[in-house]
C-alpha cells in the first residue's frame, strides 16, 4: 500500500509540475524577447516596445528568453539563447496552435533570434536547425535591430548600414531567413562597431530612439493584417523605412559622443572560426579597450 501511495504521489507531482510548465495560450500575441549581452535578466530595453505593443494588441503576453546574454563567453551564451528560444516557440506552438507569436531581439538577442528562426550563423556558433515550418505558420513579426550577423543589402534590412556586420551568416541560414522577409525587419546603422563592422559604440544603443516608434506600428500592423484576413502569419505587410534622421553618434569615427544607456552591446568579435581569432581581433583598433570600458559602465 505504501509503495502504491508514494506512485500516486509523484503521479500528482509530476502532472502538476507538467500543469505548471504548460504554456497559456494568449488571445493576443505571444511575445517571446532575448535581451542584449549583460543587461539584467528579462526583456532589458526591449522592454520597452514590448509595452507599447502589449497596450495595442489587448490579451498579450511577454515572454523573456532565460539565456545567460554574456560576454566573457558569447559562443556557449548565444547557443543557450538559441536553444532556449526555439524552446519557448516549440512549447508555444504545440501548446496553442494558430496563435500569433512575435520575436524580438537586440544585439546578442538579435542574433539568438536569427539563429532560431532561420538556423545557425555557421562557425564558430553551434549548428542550431531552423525553426519548423509549423512553427513558424504562427510567427507573424520578427524586429531586430544590432545584429552582429546583420547582412546588408537584403530586402527587410532597415536602417543606414551598407556593411555586413562582425559574424559571418551561412548563406543556407540567409536563404532560410528570405522565406520570411515579409515578416522580419532588422535595423542596423552605419558605424555600428557590431552590426555595420564600424567604430562607433554609440551607434549600437540608439536603436529604440531612432526607429521604436517604426517597430512597434511593424509588429501591431503585422498582427492587424493576419487576424482580419484569416490568412495567418503570410499576411505581409510591408516594412517602414526609417523617418527618424540620426542626431548624435551617426558618424563612423566618432566616439567621442557618450554613449546612451540603452542596453549593453552585444561583443565585438570580428569575423572567424574560433575564439583565439576573436581575442586577437578584439585587440586590433583598440576594441578590447573599448569592451573593457564597456564592461566597467556596466
Amino acid at each position: 500500500m505504501r509503495g502504491l501511495a508514494l506512485s500516486l504521489s509523484l503521479l500528482a507531482a509530476s502532472s502538476t509540475a507538467a500543469a505548471a510548465t504548460q504554456p497559456t495560450c494568449a488571445k493576443g500575441l505571444y511575445m517571446v524577447v532575448a535581451r542584449g549581452s549583460e543587461e539584467p535578466a528579462g526583456t532589458g530595453v526591449t522592454g520597452n516596445l514590448t509595452s507599447q505593443i502589449a497596450a495595442r494588441v489587448p490579451n498579450s503576453q511577454v515572454v523573456p528568453v532565460d539565456y545567460p546574454a554574456t560576454l566573457s563567453d558569447y559562443e556557449d551564451s548565444e547557443g543557450d539563447g538559441v536553444k532556449a528560444m526555439q524552446t519557448l516557440l516549440n512549447n508555444y506552438g504545440q501548446a496553442c496552435p494558430g496563435s500569433k507569436i512575435a520575436i524580438l531581439g537586440y544585439s546578442q538577442g538579435a542574433q539568438v533570434s536569427s539563429d532560431s528562426v532561420c538556423g545557425s550563423a555557421g562557425e564558430p556558433f553551434i549548428d542550431d536547425k531552423a525553426m519548423s515550418d509549423e512553427v513558424m505558420n504562427s510567427v507573424v513579426a520578427i524586429a531586430i535591430f544590432g545584429d552582429p550577423t546583420h547582412v546588408a543589402n537584403l530586402t527587410y534590412d532597415r536602417g543606414t548600414s551598407v556593411k555586413d556586420g562582425l559574424f559571418n551568416r551561412s548563406s543556407a541560414s540567409v536563404d532560410q531567413c528570405k522565406k520570411y522577409a515579409s515578416r522580419i525587419i532588422s535595423y542596423c546603422d552605419k558605424g555600428d562597431i557590431y552590426c555595420d563592422s564600424g567604430s562607433n559604440l554609440t551607434v549600437h544603443h540608439l536603436y529604440i530612439d531612432r526607429y521604436g516608434d517604426e517597430i512597434v506600428d511593424f509588429v501591431v500592423s503585422q498582427y492587424e493584417k493576419s487576424t482580419s484576413t484569416g490568412s495567418g502569419s503570410n499576411a505581409t505587410a510591408t516594412a517602414p523605412f526609417p523617418t527618424t534622421k540620426p542626431t548624435s553618434g551617426g558618424g563612423s569615427g566618432s566616439n567621442s559622443t557618450a554613449p546612451t544607456r540603452t542596453g549593453a552591446p552585444t561583443t565585438s568579435p570580428t569575423k572567424g572560426s574560433g575564439a583565439n581569432m576573436l581575442t586577437s581581433s578584439l585587440m586590433l583598433g583598440g576594441l578590447l579597450a573599448a569592451l573593457t570600458a564597456v564592461s566597467q559602465m556596466l
